[in-house]
């Protein structure tokens, strides 16, 4: 199996050839294979493979794509020729496990290039945060202190400058405990914890938890306190007494209402209440027209209306005297 410069049975170009193994299938060539196949998927390996009628090493082309990259399917080729002479054919068995490999592989891929990169990150994260805290924490730590002391700020919107530095001071005593508690110095923890709890009572984060706490319904009682002072009743349509609160209820309704239905000279005395109600209705309304028309106004109207009055008085005697006039002259004429 020898690689060879040949024109192409599938794109028609001048390339190199791939030369295939299975005599059913024909040889392609570079371009052809790496555009239809990712040499960085183990499933297309084995494609590759089974196709070409080629034996199939998982661990040498996981070896070859680090290094070959778009050239990896040559350089197998290369490789099956050299080192399997008597094996030219594919035999694998166990070709259900190279999609799990491969999802496992591309996941360390992935890492490698994250661990890569993430020196310059950490570096300048680093810089920023030791001249915040101090030079003498370690980069755990410092991911301890800063994670710490954001969240409570966010968790409690503090913005005392006084708090803020206990609480800056507290976070640094969390991590020197953490430190204590994990080389087993009881004399120290019990030192570190007793200035860590003067530094949380300074900045006050026991009354801003139990404020945050106030806020939040964690229990059957604080529930029905909360229900009881939102004036909430729940309903029952079914119209069953429940206990004796709702038979005492009912009890004092029904005497009431027999109490009113059947005692006597009640009418007159709801009549007289009737009778005030619309009194004391009209009294409001008058109110309401005397505070929405102004005195001036109505003396104005009633002089207005004066006016008018002897002005139409004034227009009748005026035509009742030309009237007799009129009536005058026609007797004279008709006598004459």
């Amino acid at each position: 199996m020898q690689l060879k410069t040949d024109k192409c049975p599938k794109c028609g170009k001048h390339n190199t050839i791939l030369p295939s193994n299975n005599p059913l299938v024909q040889g392609v060539c570079v371009y052809c294979v790496t555009s239809s196949l990712d040499y960085g998927n183990l499933e297309h390996g084995d494609y590759f493979c089974r196709t070409y009628n080629l034996p199939f090493d998982p661990d040498r082309w996981v070896s070859l794509s680090t290094n070959y990259k778009e050239k990896t399917f040559e350089e197998y080729i290369k490789w099956v020729a050299a080192e399997n002479k008597d094996t030219l054919y594919w035999d694998n068995p166990t070709s259900d496990l190279w999609k799990k490999l491969n999802d496992e592989w591309k996941l360390n891929t992935t890492h490698e290039e994250l661990l890569s990169k993430i020196q310059p990150i950490k570096e300048g994260f680093l810089l920023r945060n030791r001249i915040k805290w101090g030079v003498n924490w370690s980069f755990e730590e410092i991911i301890m202190l800063e994670s710490l002391f954001v969240n409570t700020l966010k968790a409690h919107d503090i913005s005392n400058p006084m708090q803020i530095d206990a609480i800056k001071k507290a976070c640094k005593m969390s991590v020197m405990l953490d430190r204590a508690i994990i080389s087993q110095d009881s004399k120290e923890i019990k030192e570190l914890s007793a200035a860590y709890s003067g530094f949380i009572k300074t900045a006050n984060i026991d009354e801003l938890i139990v404020a945050s706490n106030n806020d939040v319904i964690s229990t059957v009682a604080e529930l029905c306190d909360f229900i009881e002072k939102n004036n909430f009743q729940m309903e029952y349509y079914d119209n069953v007494e429940r206990d004796v609160v709702d038979a005492t209820i009912n009890d004092i309704k029904e005497y009431l209402r027999t109490l009113v239905s059947e005692s006597v000279g009640l009418e007159l005395v709801f009549e007289t209440i009737n009778n005030a109600a619309k009194l004391e209705a009209a009294k409001e309304k008058d109110n309401e027209s005397f505070e929405q028309v102004s005195l001036e106004e109505l003396y104005k109207n009633a002089v207005d209306r004066q006016n008018e009055e002897f002005d139409q008085e004034l227009e009748q005697d005026a035509k009742d005297d030309f009237d007799f006039e009129d009536g005058d002259d026609d007797e004279f004429n008709y006598f004459g």
